[in-house]
């Protein structure tokens, strides 16, 4: 090759490098400005190199933070109770299986299930024809001794007899009256009757039924009063005091009724190292069923003006409590120390003062510092900054007016 060949092609080279090195710095904004710019020229190119594609593209993506919707409460001081739970059934007053007591067949059924009877009421009757046969023989043969001993009287006034004869009919005389009274047993123990007024709660004989002595025959229930029995841990009958009133709901039923404590064992059971409670359920009438299962509350202590809040704004995190408190637009959160509990609110022992805005919806999100947004906080009276009106005109509605 010629030494003309090579200084070509080595000029050419030198050429695509200059090219290539200028282009690139043109592109990247790193040309200076002295390379044919002007000044103003050369101060956009520095603003545009400032504030790179990158930048307005990560300024663009940031998110913008929107408040957390919450309903706060007030944390202020009323009563409160404490109560302790249990479950049991009513039971009646009396509640007892009549029976057979004599044998036989059942011949008359004069009640049923349901039935409301009245003490002494016959409530069936076996067949007695043989021992109403027996007691009128009797009641015939004490007649006929009744009158012998009133002629042998005359007789004894009138020195007829002597005493000796008169004395062997006086006691003939009563020993029929004992077999007339015996007879009268006999055929009573073939009926049955209701010890006491009472609901006859299970039939369990048919007529014809062939019976013995101590067969089952009905079951009575006597349900004026009701009761109910519950035990307790010894340290929770302590707090409780024959005739305090108790809050028996019945499972049956919307309404609770309200008991009396008639009676506490005055021993622990070492079984169970429980206290037996007998509850009086007064007036109940048909709002309550012998059987049924009722949960029972007792009050156990109470305390007046203690300060509490919503049992909702509890955070419970193993062993530790906390509550959300609303402070301006956003939320700190602080541990706290609880008392007594009742249905919807929990005494507050330490960590809170009285007026404070506890959050009860909507904590999942939160922690120390977040922004919030009260939904009910006109209503409570909580005001937040960025709610508050400005004075200041909207720029372009004032450059609009002044166009």
């Amino acid at each position: 090759m010629s030494i003309f060949k090579k200084s070509l092609i080595v000029a050419f080279v030198i050429v695509l490098i200059v090219g290539g090195t200028g282009a690139g710095l043109y592109f990247t904004g790193n040309l200076p400005a002295s390379f044919g710019l002007g000044n103003s020229e050369s101060l956009a190119a520095a603003d545009d190199a400032e504030s790179s594609p990158e930048d307005k593209k990560e300024d663009d993506d940031k998110p913008e933070v929107m408040p957390v919707p919450v309903e706060l409460a007030l944390a202020q001081t009323h009563g409160i109770n404490s109560y302790y739970r249990a479950a049991s059934v009513i039971e009646a007053d009396r509640m007892v299986e009549l029976t057979c007591l004599s044998t036989g067949r059942v011949q008359t059924m004069l009640v049923e299930e349901g039935d409301w009877v009245e003490k002494g009421a016959v409530l069936a009757e076996l067949d007695n024809g043989r021992e109403k046969i027996q007691l009128r023989k009797t009641e015939l043969t004490l007649a006929d001794k009744k009158r012998l001993l009133d002629r042998n009287r005359e007789m004894l006034a009138g020195e007829l007899i002597s005493m000796q004869e008169f004395d062997d009919v006086d006691s003939a005389w009563k020993m029929a009256e004992a077999e007339r009274d015996l007879a009268r047993i006999t055929l009573e123990e073939t009926r049955i009757r209701a010890p006491f007024t009472g609901r006859i709660t299970e039939r369990k004989i048919v007529i014809g039924q062939q019976v013995t002595i101590n067969t089952p025959a009905f079951t009575l229930g006597d349900f004026e009063p009701m009761r109910v029995r519950i035990n307790l841990p010894e340290a929770v009958a302590r707090k409780v005091t024959a005739g305090q009133r108790v809050l028996v709901s019945p499972e049956s039923m919307n309404e609770d009724l309200e008991a009396k404590v008639e009676r506490v064992s005055p021993v622990v059971d070492p079984a169970t190292s429980t206290v037996r409670l007998t509850l009086l359920l007064e007036d109940a009438g048909e709002l309550a069923q012998v059987g049924g299962f009722a949960k029972i509350r007792i009050t156990t202590d109470s305390h007046q003006d203690a300060l509490s809040i919503p049992k909702l704004a509890l955070v419970e995190e193993g062993a530790l409590r906390s509550v959300f408190i609303a402070a301006a637009d956003t939320v700190r959160k602080v541990e706290i120390r609880t008392g007594l509990y009742d249905e919807t609110h929990v005494e507050i022992l330490e960590g809170l003062n009285d007026g404070d805005f506890i959050v009860t919806m909507g904590m999942g999100g939160l922690r120390t510092g977040t922004l919030i947004k009260a939904l009910n906080g006109e209503g409570l009276g909580y005001e937040s900054p960025s709610a508050e009106p400005t004075d200041e005109p909207d720029t372009i509605t004032a450059m609009v007016e002044k166009k």
